[in-house]
């Protein structure tokens, strides 16, 4: 694995990281210098095992997403001061209200069709609810096809999936500073966005949020130039490193312009 040393991680820790499997053998410079950054500004530790990089591969090429645990996306939204608690699970809530608990679906041997969870926040010393839903078919679609029997989907079913609900929810209420992490039970939705939508237009398969904030984790034109090389696919958005270059430039200009004075 090529290394380089990164935001603090030497070359040393980078080896040691991919051995450990937190950082797949074989990343790329720029998305490891991308990853370090992004363990330095959201403050968790990759030697913790708080955050991992998890490699995708697409027929568009490999796509890398910077991954956290639930406990680590509500230790984050903790740190805020603003997290006001989370509601209990309601699964297959319907559009008049009525749902079912896990209680309730387990003894009618059914799997949950969704999951819907509420995380409050403190919004202008106001408690705000935030809710949101996610369908089993999406996160687990080999358990709903009844071709998996073993995971951990598939034994904890109405767990996992609560998770991806919870997780959803907290990225909705602390959008500042959950942006552009994902947990790993978010891995089918991952692969099968963007395996279906490489078959017809592989600019498609790039998760434009994640790229978004791995371009604004780059603070130098290097760095930029190391993603922006990374995946072929990223040409067709090459607009979004032009905007993040002129924003890198008049950084750097405006700098020496002040150790000028």
């Amino acid at each position: 694995m090529e290394v380089v040393k990164t935001a603090g991680i030497t070359p040393a820790q980078i080896e040691t990281l991919a051995q450990a499997g937190v950082i797949p053998t074989g990343t790329p410079p720029a998305q490891v210098e991308v990853f370090a950054e992004s363990c330095r500004q959201h403050g968790l530790s990759p030697f913790k095992k708080e955050i991992y990089l998890v490699a995708y591969n697409t027929k568009n090429g490999t796509q890398y997403h910077t991954i956290v645990g639930i406990d680590g996306l509500q230790q984050k939204a903790a740190r805020t001061g603003r997290f006001a608690g989370v509601d209990e699970e309601q699964y297959n809530r319907d559009s008049n209200g009525g749902y079912k608990t896990a209680a309730e679906l387990k003894a009618a041997k059914e799997l949950p069709v969704s999951c819907t969870v509420t995380v409050w926040a403190i919004i202008g010393g106001i408690r705000c609810p935030f809710t949101a839903t996610v369908l089993f078919a999406e996160y687990y679609p080999s358990v709903q096809a009844g071709r998996d029997n073993y995971s951990k989907a598939a034994v904890m079913p109405f767990n996992m999936i609560a998770k991806c609900a919870r997780a959803k929810a907290l990225k909705m209420a602390f959008s500042d500073e959950l942006s552009g992490l994902h947990i790993e039970e978010e891995k089918a939705a991952f692969e099968d966005t963007t395996v279906s939508a490489a078959e017809i237009d592989p600019a498609k398969g790039v998760d434009l949020e994640a790229l978004q904030t791995d371009i604004e984790m780059c603070s130098t034109l290097e760095m930029l130039a190391l993603l922006y090389k990374s995946n072929a696919a990223y040409k067709a958005h090459a607009a979004m490193f032009t905007q993040r270059a002129n924003e890198i430039k008049a950084l750097d200009a405006a700098e020496k312009e002040g150790e000028d004075e």
